[in-house]
């Protein structure tokens, strides 16, 4: 088996808790290649295109991670194995039954927490000691929308459908985007349950410009 892990960051992709995380793990499975890319200045749809075009002929299944998490599952070799029997691109987290609407945030579309649409599970740190996990649903699971910090491709799938990630955004709206495009392409995406800590406290405000825009954008875009 043969695994390609991909992550780019804005910054020094050594500094970052990905990078940490999955070199040690790849220390011990022979079956995961990492890869990195440091001062990225391109949107993340295109980073991880590029990628993608250049290794698809190269690995199984290739996972495209953010570079704020912490990957703490030495599992990660069978139950990547196990779970892309099922489905073609696996998340950590999503859910089913969207309605395109504002605010397009993908939990909201799904009709949020009390909707029993969400699923999934991921770990957030509460401060440096400390961690909470988000459960949003049982997992593992079929969904229609899947968050972007951990997406695994089952290359054969991909190369049969000529999907790509949605370079129409850069980095607010792409999960979402390309979620839906690869619905359209009969995709199955599910959620799995990889246990993963993510640093990040999510969108702090729904009105920040470069959001707002993203998100004009996509609603032209699908809300048909």
């Amino acid at each position: 088996m043969s695994i390609a892990f991909f992550s780019a960051t804005r910054n020094k992709i050594t500094d970052t808790l990905y990078y940490k995380s999955i070199t040690k793990i790849a220390e011990k499975d022979s079956n995961i290649t990492p890869f990195f890319e440091s001062y990225n200045k391109a949107g993340l749809s295109k980073c991880y295109n590029t990628f993608l075009e250049k290794q698809i002929n190269n690995f199984e299944y290739i996972v495209f991670c953010h570079d704020d998490i912490t990957i703490d599952d030495y599992n990660l070799t069978s139950k990547l194995e196990l779970y892309h029997k099922q489905y073609d691109i696996i998340g950590l987290a999503g859910g089913i039954n969207p309605v395109v609407r504002q605010p397009a945030l993908w939990h909201l579309m799904c009709g949020g927490f009390s909707s029993g649409n969400l699923r999934g599970a991921v770990a957030h740190y509460i401060n440096d000691q400390t961690l909470h996990v988000t459960s949003f649903g049982a997992t593992p699971s079929r969904v229609a929308v899947l968050d972007g910090l951990f997406l695994s491709l089952k290359t054969e799938s991909i190369k049969a459908t000529g999907w790509k990630f949605n370079e129409n955004y850069t980095f607010h709206h792409y999960d979402i985007a390309s979620s839906l495009d690869a619905n359209k392409l009969k995709l199955k995406l599910g959620v799995a349950p990889i246990w993963v800590i993510h640093k990040s406290p999510g969108l702090m405000n729904i009105n920040d410009t470069v959001f707002t825009q993203s998100q004009i954008k996509f609603l032209r875009e699908y809300s048909s």
